[in-house]
C-alpha cells in the first residue's frame, strides 16, 4: 500500500470516527434542548391550566387545544403521586392507525377543594420531524465536508510526495554504467532535502567505487595476465628444448598445468566481476537455436571423443534480448557442465517448452543440493578441468537479467532456464 494511500485512509477513518462520536454527541444536545423547550411550553400550559380553574367555580373545563390533550382525574385515597413529572410516551392515534410520541407532563392542583391529577400531553411528531431534517441536512453537510477535505488532503499531500517520488523514479532508473550525472530535485520539505542529500553523497560514493573496481579488474586482469603468458612460454620453451631429465620434465608439465590453471581462473574471475558489475550493458535480439548450434560444433571433438548423442529441439524463431556475448558464455557453460558430468555413450537433450530451455545430460547420479550448486568453487566431479565456476557464472547471468534457473532430477540431470523478456 502506498504511503498516500494510507495517509488518506488514515485521515478518512479518524474523521469518520470524530463524525460518528460528534453526529451522536449532537443528537443529544439537540434533543436535550427541544425537550428543554417542550418543557417549558408544558409549564406554561401547566400555568394557563391552572389560571383558568381557578377563575371558574362553576365549571372546570379547560379550552381544548388540537395540538394537545389534557388528561384530569380526581385523586382520591392516600395515592402518591409526584408533584411534577416529565415523560416521553407513545399514544395510538385510531385515526392515523400508528404510535405518536407525546411529551407528557403530569402534575397536582386543588380546585374546588378537591386534589386532581392533570397529564399534559404535547406531541413530539413535529419535533422529531425537525431533528430528522436537521440530521440529514448535517450529515449531507459533514459528508460534502469530509470528501472535500478528503480531496484537499490528497492533493495537498500528492504535491509534497511529488519530489519524493521524482527522487524514487531517478534512483529506479540510475545505471552507474552509463556515467550520467545524478542530480536530485530541490525540494521545500526539510525532510526530503534531507533524504535527497544522503542519498546523492551515496550514489557518488557508489559512482567512485564502482569505477575504482573497474579499473583495478582491468589493470588484474593485465598485470596478472602478462606474467602467466610469460612464464607459459619460457614453460613450453623447456619442454621442447628435450634436455629435461624425466622428473625435471614432470615438474615442468605440472607447473605448465597450474599456470594455465591459474590463469583460466583469473579470467573467469574478472568475468564474473564484470558480470556483477553489469559491464555488459548492450542488449539486442539473439537467436539462441543459433547460438547453442554454434557451441554445438565449437565442442564437437570433445563431444565425439565421449561417443555422446546430442539433440537440439530448440525452435528457429526463438529469440531472447540480451548481451550476444553473455549469451555465449551462459549456454557454453551449460553445454560444458552437460559435458563434463556426461558418460561415454550418454545424451544430451535441449528442448523448449514456451518460455523455458531445458538443458539434460544423462549422468552417474549424484547427492547434490540445488542450492550449492550454483554457489563458487562447488565441485561435484574430481575433473582436473573444472574450476567449480561455470554454474555460477550461469546464475550470474540469469540474475542480470532476471532470468529463472533451476535444477532436478528425474533420471537425467535437467538444468532449466525460464525467461522472461521473450522476442
Amino acid at each position: 500500500m502506498k504511503l498516500l494511500t494510507k495517509t488518506s485512509l488514515n485521515f478518512l477513518s479518524i474523521t469518520l470516527f470524530i463524525f460518528l462520536f460528534g453526529i451522536v454527541a449532537f443528537y443529544f444536545l439537540l434533543r436535550g434542548q427541544v425537550n428543554q423547550n417542550i418543557n417549558l411550553d408544558l409549564e406554561k400550559r401547566k400555568a394557563s391550566i391552572i389560571k383558568q380553574l381557578n377563575a371558574s367555580d362553576t365549571e372546570n373545563r379547560i379550552p381544548p387545544n388540537p395540538n394537545e390533550r389534557i388528561i384530569i382525574d380526581l385523586i382520591t385515597g392516600d395515592n402518591k403521586i409526584p408533584d411534577v413529572i416529565y415523560t416521553d410516551t407513545l399514544i395510538f392515534d385510531v385515526a392515523q392507525h400508528r404510535y405518536i410520541p407525546f411529551r407528557k407532563l403530569g402534575f397536582i392542583t386543588t380546585h374546588n377543594n378537591q386534589r386532581i391529577y392533570i397529564r399534559i400531553f404535547k406531541s413530539l411528531e413535529e419535533s422529531d420531524l425537525l431533528i430528522v431534517r436537521i440530521f440529514l441536512m448535517l450529515t449531507v453537510l459533514f459528508i460534502a465536508l469530509i470528501v472535500t477535505l478528503l480531496i484537499m488532503n490528497r492533493i495537498t499531500l500528492k504535491q509534497s510526495w511529488k519530489i519524493f517520488y521524482n527522487t524514487i523514479n531517478n534512483l529506479s532508473n540510475y545505471n552507474v554504467n552509463k556515467h550520467e550525472q545524478f542530480a536530485l530535485q530541490e525540494s521545500e520539505i526539510k525532510e526530503f532535502e534531507d533524504l535527497n542529500r544522503v542519498i546523492q553523497t551515496m550514489t557518488d560514493r557508489i559512482n567512485a567505487d564502482y569505477i575504482n573496481l573497474k579499473e583495478f579488474t582491468e589493470n588484474a586482469s593485465h598485470e596478472i595476465q602478462n606474467p602467466l603468458a610469460i612464464i607459459n612460454s619460457k614453460m613450453e620453451l623447456l619442454l621442447q628444448s628435450g634436455d629435461l631429465s624425466e622428473n625435471h620434465y614432470k615438474a615442468v608439465v605440472d607447473a605448465y598445468e597450474a599456470s594455465n590453471r591459474i590463469s583460466r581462473l583469473n579470467k573467469t574471475l574478472i568475468l564474473l566481476a564484470k558480470i556483477e558489475n553489469r559491464q555488459f550493458p548492450e542488449s539486442e535480439e539473439v537467436n539462441i537455436k543459433l547460438i547453442i548450434d554454434n557451441q554445438l560444433e565449437l565442442l564437437e571433438d570433445i563431444i565425439d571423443s565421449k561417443s555422446i548423442i546430442t539433440k537440439n529441439n530448440i525452435e528457429k524463431d526463438f529469440s531472447v534480448m540480451m548481451n550476444p556475448y553473455l549469451a555465449e558464455i551462459l549456454f557454453m557453460n551449460l553445454i560444458k557442465n552437460a559435458i563434463r558430468h556426461n558418460v561415454d555413450k550418454g545424451q544430451i537433450i535441449i528442448n523448449q517448452t514456451e518460455n523455458t530451455i531445458e538443458v539434460s545430460n544423462t549422468g552417474p547420479v549424484q547427492n547434490m543440493n540445488s542450492e550449492d550448486l550454483f554457489k563458487r568453487f562447488r565441485k561435484f566431479s574430481n575433473s582436473s578441468e573444472s574450476l567449480g565456476l561455470g554454474l555460477s557464472i550461469v546464475k550470474k547471468i540469469s540474475e542480470v537479467y532476471d532470468f529463472h534457473i533451476f535444477y532436478e532430477y528425474n533420471n537425467m540431470h535437467r538444468f532449466f532456464i525460464k525467461f522472461n523478456d521473450l522476442k
